[in-house]
């Protein structure tokens, strides 16, 4: 299964869209997927399929439907943050996540290799499936809400906010925050919605969780529950839930330094 992209804007899979309509240009050979962020590749290899994926240049930013330019937030540190949570993660505890082949930076762009993680993301696993699953993702959580830091933020060092806390911190503001006496933030992924959970359809064993650009230690409710049902890692109307992000902000705005 090639990495999900559901939450990114532009999808350009099956397109034959010119540079103008799409405001890129034409994919390369092997990339599957052009979203606002990111172009995605993927490639056979003799040891095994890959998935590659990198930022966009500025030359390749888009507008969006009101002729605003979309400058992605911190995309480079968000993929520097990944390899770091991974790679922290498969050290320290028994989480499946993605085989890193490689991460480089060139000319501007930030690579990340990872070898093709076979199964079905969990919202196309059918439901009556689904709770054991769910389960296994729980104790997932749990053992990695054990990890615990006096400092917020991400293990290479930068603070990266989740995805529905970003929409709303200005981006032109630094984020400094203080250390707590005690380590009681916990490693959070902050952006487990379905979709980026992978699992084999037949043992319904979760092959692996991707997309830890967001991850790193915060209060323990910044890890919101999005793992189940579909959809983004923002509270949905739909499903009854109530929009946590101001608690959170507070919670910030608490700990940042003087």
């Amino acid at each position: 299964m090639v990495e999900d992209v559901e939450n990114d804007v532009v999808d350009l899979s099956d397109s034959d869209a010119s540079d103008t309509e799409a405001g890129y240009r034409l994919k390369e050979d092997g990339c599957y997927a052009i979203t606002e962020q990111k172009k995605y590749y993927w490639f056979e290899d003799p040891k095994g399929s890959v998935v590659i994926k990198r930022n966009l240049t500025p030359s390749e930013y888009v507008y969006n439907n009101y002729g605003d330019l979309l400058v992605p937030y911190m995309c480079p540190e968000r993929m520097k943050n990944e390899v770091a949570a991974i790679r922290y993660i498969q050290r320290h505890t028994t989480i499946p996540t993605p085989n890193i082949r490689c991460a480089f930076e060139d000319h501007g762009r930030y690579y990340i290799i990872t070898d093709l993680v076979p199964g079905l993301t969990l919202p196309e696993l059918p439901n009556d499936k689904k709770a054991p699953v769910i389960k296994k993702l729980e104790g997932y959580i749990a053992e990695m809400h054990t990890l615990k830091s006096r400092t917020m933020g991400g293990v290479a060092g930068d603070v990266i906010l989740p995805y529905r806390l970003s929409m709303e911190w200005p981006e032109d503001e630094v984020l400094k925050l203080r250390e707590a006496d005690t380590p009681e933030f916990v490693f959070c992924h902050n952006d487990l919605s379905q979709h980026n959970v992978l699992v084999d359809e037949t043992t319904l064993k979760v092959n692996a969780i991707i997309d830890w650009e967001y991850a790193g230690f915060f209060p323990p409710e910044f890890d919101g529950a999005f793992y189940l049902r579909p959809g983004p890692s923002v509270a949905l109307d739909a499903y009854g839930e109530v929009d946590d992000v101001p608690m959170l902000l507070e919670v910030i705005e608490h700990w940042k330094a003087e």
